[in-house]
């Protein structure tokens, strides 16, 4: 499984930086980082919350890298009145093409399990 979500590129991110890209682009879009990043943890039965840039890592002329994120797997159950929280990072490659304003991330390469045989 690989999960890849298509930005917009923020309008009103420093020039230049690409810290303060995807800093402005996590503040815009928390909301959609969550979703993305449970794609990840919804097999823990968690979900994502209070996603964070932790790191920036790119190539020269910086159109393709990776960010680190940090984020909390949270985990519900009502039944068994559980509300625990343990903190995770993981790596997103992202892919910039600045022509038409767009900003690709892709999450790591988790294969899928196999089903099980009878």
């Amino acid at each position: 499984m690989r999960e890849t979500w298509v930005f917009d590129w923020p309008k009103n991110a420093q020039r230049g930086s690409l810290t303060s890209v995807f800093e402005t682009l996590l503040s815009e879009k928390k909301t959609e980082f969550g979703i993305f990043l449970s794609y990840y943890t919804r097999a823990a039965g968690a979900i994502a919350e209070n996603v964070r840039l932790l790191e920036v890592t790119a190539a020269k002329p910086a159109l393709r890298g990776s960010i680190w994120l940090g984020f909390h797997k949270v985990y519900y159950n009502a039944c068994l009145n559980i509300h625990e929280s343990d903190p995770e990072k993981i790596r997103v490659d992202f892919a910039a093409n600045r022509s038409e304003e767009k900003l690709v991330l892709t999450g790591p390469d988790i294969p899928e399990r196999e089903p099980d045989e009878l």
